[in-house]
């Protein structure tokens, strides 16, 4: 991975300096500063490290090439990114052994390769890994089913506590039904059992 540093007297100027370097703007790039502390008649400095997070994402895109392939399946991968979030689609030969019982193995191969980029850099891009369009199925019928939930308090007036899930999915949850009348999400608890409650509101 090509990282450029540069030191400067202000952050704006090492920052610009990277840029220049790696020819990009600063949303194409992973960057992250470190005061310099100067001698007795020197003044702080700082020095700013950058690489293109397609180059994380690339690191990223053979580390889960190799795990798939030690699971005896091989793969392809597509990757997209929209906003902040990064979605490697996997397509391969035995999507079931990949996606596992209720989304288990993918869940656990999306923590892995997030902690690998996290390895890396602190404010590397955020990754969702789907198969084919498992995770897309997924989302919606979280969104049905949390509808469904909404509708059943503004009725009964009585909150109503999900069951245990991860973050991306209680996200899902608070955005569907953040402009829906009559309701609010809260999440409680602590990982891994953290879920979501939605109450009901005047």
């Amino acid at each position: 991975m090509n990282v450029v540093k540069f030191t400067a007297k202000t952050k704006e100027e090492a920052l610009s300096q990277v840029l220049a370097k790696l020819n990009a703007n600063e949303t194409e790039i992973v960057y992250s500063y470190e005061e310099v502390k100067g001698g007795l008649f020197k003044g702080t400095t700082y020095e700013c490290s950058g690489f293109l997070k397609l180059d994380v994402l690339a690191a990223a895109e053979e580390y889960l090439k190799n795990i798939i392939k030690g699971m005896g399946v091989e793969c392809n991968l597509e990757v997209s990114t929209k906003e902040n979030t990064t979605t490697i689609k996997i397509y391969s030969s035995n999507n079931p052994v990949i996606i596992g019982k209720n989304g288990q193995n993918l869940e656990a191969l999306t923590i892995i390769v997030r902690q690998f980029i996290k390895n890396i850099s602190n404010n590397g891009p955020r990754i969702v890994l789907d198969v084919e369009d498992y995770k897309d199925r997924q989302n919606k019928r979280l969104e049905r089913l949390a509808k469904n939930l909404a509708r059943d308090v503004v009725r009964s007036k009585v909150d109503i506590e999900m069951d245990s899930m991860n973050s991306y999915d209680r996200r899902i949850i608070h955005n569907v039904l953040s402009d829906f009348r009559g309701v609010t999400t809260e999440s409680i608890g602590e990982e891994p059992n953290r879920k979501v409650v939605i109450k009901y509101i005047k």
